[in-house]
């Protein structure tokens, strides 16, 4: 039997041993391949380990900003810190770079353990670490490139390599036209593009963004999001956002983690977060771009339905689904399978990072018995269900 190299059709003959040679070739080629994929998605920029910082006040008492994080950030990734003011992220972000140093604890950045290293080294690494922070920190005696070139410059680049990384990106943040001007002839969110350019100027992996929309209007927060994202895609830059938004989270990061009192409470996918938040401190943040509190006329029409249809009859429901899920009748198959009634009192449709998440809560009119299959029968397929009781 004839073996053919790429195709019968070229009618290209190959004896058995060669066969057998190309066929073992590609086969390491995938093992190879399927390894480095898996590497690659092990593999991580950030990890911060048991980091605990604390500070002693003049009265002498400690007061403990950090409480035994840990937090891992995969190369390439948008990750999100957000938490309440007073939350520990701003400290914990500067953790990453040294600028606070933790009492204990590792600071992990590219398979180096910051925390190790002497001086100069700690000098050489930061340059690999971008800083993008709320109020813009910017020179107002230097133009908008030479704020740009300020890191450059500090090291002793030559004017013609300034040059040849500083001009592209002004275009990338979009500063062709106010290359010239001071700071005080911008406007915020021009402000912010030279801070993020400046942040680049030393090609880092990663890029630390200290609240660096909250100074923003809302159209120019969009517009910063988006650069980051450009950025992100475009550089393959590593991006770890620090923010008090939650629209900030859902509009730009991949995975966030929640903090609140110094402690991380809650870590994921942004997705999996906005679907199934586990603590008090997620829902109220989510709470400001998805409203998961009941109004009070669906209270009431709780309450009127199971003074008509008796309190174990009537049950409340809320239900998450994410991507194709939310295509699929689940509601309508269940309603036919145990002819059981749902009643939608409200719903949203979301997209978060390309993926659609909807929302549903429902008024269940049914014996316990069947209430339970038809909740039974709804996660089965995926979807995300909460039973919200005493209502």
């Amino acid at each position: 039997m004839n073996r053919y190299l790429i195709s019968p059709k070229q009618h290209i003959p190959i004896d058995r041993l060669s066969y057998n040679k190309l066929t073992r070739s590609l086969l390491a080629i995938c093992v190879f391949r399927h390894f480095a994929y898996i590497t690659s998605i092990d593999a991580l920029m950030i990890k911060l380990e048991h980091i605990t910082q604390t500070y002693v006040g003049n009265d002498g008492k400690v007061f403990e900003a950090l409480k035994d994080v840990s937090i891992s950030v995969r190369p390439g990734e948008i990750f999100g810190i957000i938490g309440r003011s007073g939350a520990g992220k701003s400290t914990l972000v500067r953790c990453i770079n040294l600028l606070n140093r933790p009492t204990r604890g590792s600071v992990i950045v590219d398979g180096q353990d910051l925390t190790k290293l002497s001086d100069t080294d700690l000098r050489n690494v930061r340059r690999s670490i971008g800083m993008i922070f709320q109020h813009f920190n910017l020179l107002s005696s230097r133009t908008v490139y030479d704020n740009i070139a300020l890191p450059l410059e500090l090291v002793g680049t030559p004017k013609d390599t300034i040059r040849s990384k500083i001009e592209p990106l002004i275009h990338l943040v979009g500063l062709d036209a106010h290359v010239d001007k001071y700071p005080s002839q911008l406007s915020g969110g021009q402000k912010q593009r030279v801070g993020i350019a400046r942040a680049l100027a030393n090609d880092p992996k990663v890029l630390l963004s200290d609240e660096a929309t909250s100074a923003l209007d809302p159209e120019t927060t969009i517009a910063t999001l988006q650069l980051l994202k450009r950025i992100n895609a475009e550089l393959g830059v590593t991006i770890v956002m620090i923010t008090h938004e939650m629209n900030v989270v859902k509009q730009i990061c991949n995975r966030v983690a929640v903090m609140n009192l110094g402690e991380v409470v809650e870590e994921g996918d942004v997705i999996d977060i906005f679907a199934q938040p586990k603590t008090e401190t997620t829902r109220a943040l989510i709470g400001q771009v998805m409203d998961r509190d009941l109004p009070q006329s669906i209270i009431d029409t709780v309450k009127r339905a199971r003074a008509k249809e008796g309190h174990d009859n009537v049950h409340l429901l809320h239900l998450s689904f994410i991507g194709s899920e939310v295509a699929e009748p689940v509601i309508s198959t269940a309603s036919r399978e145990f002819n059981i009634n749902f009643s939608i009192l409200r719903g949203t449709v979301d997209d978060l990072q390309g993926r659609t998440l909807g929302t549903l809560t429902l008024l269940v009119t049914a014996p316990v018995a069947v209430y339970q299959e038809a909740v039974k029968y709804i996660r089965e397929r995926g979807v995300l269900v909460e039973e919200i009781p005493n209502v």
